[in-house]
């Protein structure tokens, strides 16, 4: 697959933390149980394409023989089984809440204590980029990480999608949060109390959602997903308004040449930094990312990749029939329904 070009740099503010310039393409992680299957096989091809010069681990429990070459040439895969001492560790403490399974929430929380042992073991400095394999990443780490201004990041005041540290301090300070979160109770109560502000704003028990948004408000990280931001904004689910327009299948993206901008309420253009398609909307990520990406994963199996085609566009044509449903009802007024 050939690199696209990340468009001219110098577009972002270069006044926040310090930072080495030359050491700025970083490390992009991801984390992630089970096959790679085709959506998080286009997120991890997304990240390539632009970040052309940064390393990129996926830390897994596959075969490595099991990853389609058209990924595994991009990226390193590592298995998690050997950066896991400090994961099993949290697994020890861990607090089990909520309806989804065990294993999943658990995963949630390790993958902070994974990416900390792997940087620890191979002496990796920053900055770190920690991806959602359903999150499509649209700037380089370079492009962002000048002109952040805090340590690490949080998308919509609570989401984990697109995280940064700037270094591995950043990684190891919110870690070891995460562990005097379960292993006290006074922790875990701060979380239960967090939880209790947000349960109406779907966040019905304590997960790694609670806890980053807990962390980013005592912290006052930088949250990358506010509507008033001028440089770009990271979007935490497709699916939610975030102060953006919204289009058939979500938030408004528009495409201008290499670049993808979210647009604000007002009609302001902001450039998007990645849009994750949470649950169902994996399906539309033929959507949302480069022509090298789907022709990538195309090459690879024409097959599946017409499989996956066929899906999303299933995905799309069930979204607008909902859409247009919902505004037939709404615009028929009560007074035209027949009386019974």
């Amino acid at each position: 697959m050939g690199s696209s070009p990340t468009g001219p740099t110098g577009l972002l503010e270069t006044e926040g933390l310090d930072l080495d310039l030359t050491s700025a393409m970083g490390t992009i992680f991801f984390v992630h149980s089970g096959p790679l299957q085709p959506y998080a096989q286009a997120a991890v091809l997304q990240a390539r394409v632009v970040n052309p010069q940064s390393q990129i681990v996926v830390l897994g429990d596959q075969s490595p023989s099991s990853i389609p070459r058209s990924v595994s040439r991009q990226i390193q895969y590592e298995s998690l089984k050997h950066h896991s001492a400090r994961a099993v560790d949290f697994s020890k403490i861990f607090r089990f809440e909520g309806n989804n399974s065990y294993e999943y929430e658990l995963l949630n929380f390790q993958r902070w204590f994974y990416i900390r042992e792997f940087c620890e073991t191979n002496s990796l400095e920053g900055p770190f980029l920690l991806l959602d394999s359903d999150a499509y990443l649209y700037l380089s780490i370079h492009e962002v990480v000048p002109s952040l201004q805090s340590p690490m990041t949080v998308v919509d005041r609570v989401g984990p999608q697109f995280t940064f540290f700037i270094n591995l301090d950043a990684v190891t300070q919110f870690t070891d949060f995460v562990t005097e979160s379960f292993s006290s109770n006074s922790g875990f109560e701060r979380l239960s109390n967090f939880v209790d502000e947000w349960v109406d704003n779907g966040l019905p028990h304590v997960s790694d959602m609670a806890t980053l948004g807990s962390y980013a408000r005592e912290h006052r990280l930088e949250d990358l997903g506010t509507a008033d931001r001028l440089n770009f904004i990271f979007c935490e689910n497709v699916g939610s308004s975030q102060g953006l327009a919204m289009s058939l299948l979500g938030k408004k993206v528009t495409v201008r040449g290499k670049r993808r901008f979210f647009t604000t309420k007002d009609g302001r253009k902001v450039l998007a930094g990645g849009i994750h398609l949470q649950g169902g909307n994996k399906a539309l990520w033929p959507y949302f990312v480069d022509k090298s990406v789907r022709r990538a994963i195309r090459n690879f199996s024409r097959r599946n990749y017409r499989a996956e085609r066929a899906h999303a566009r299933r995905k799309a044509f069930g979204i607008g029939l909902r859409k247009i449903s919902n505004r037939m009802r709404h615009a028929v007024p009560y007074f035209a329904y027949p009386s019974k």
